[in-house]
């Protein structure tokens, strides 16, 4: 027997049928189909704007230090890197 639902999405669990009949109940044809969309109109789709020079270069810069002192046992992962950079910050103030 089938659950009912009684939250008020009814409308929304029919489009949700109606659109997985048009593709035959396969996700792969309807994977394909968006694939297809997404393809012809990718001009139309938002591309944030790439930052460039001296934020490129810093955030590099950061992300190499952090490699280094990983690599060389003083921080475990990015995230213990970064606090121990905070605590470092606050004993320089």
């Amino acid at each position: 027997m089938k659950a009912k639902h009684d939250d008020g999405l009814d409308w929304l669990r029919d489009i949700r049928r109606k659109m997985a009949a048009g593709f035959d109940h396969d996700p792969k044809k309807a994977a394909a189909y968006y694939q297809k969309l997404e393809r012809r109109y990718a001009h139309r789709l938002y591309h944030p704007a790439e930052s460039a020079g001296a934020d490129v270069h810093a955030y590099d810069s950061l992300h190499d230090r952090a490699r280094t002192e990983i690599a060389a046992g003083q921080s475990v992962t990015l995230t213990s890197y970064r606090a121990n950079r905070k605590r470092k910050a606050k004993r320089v103030k």
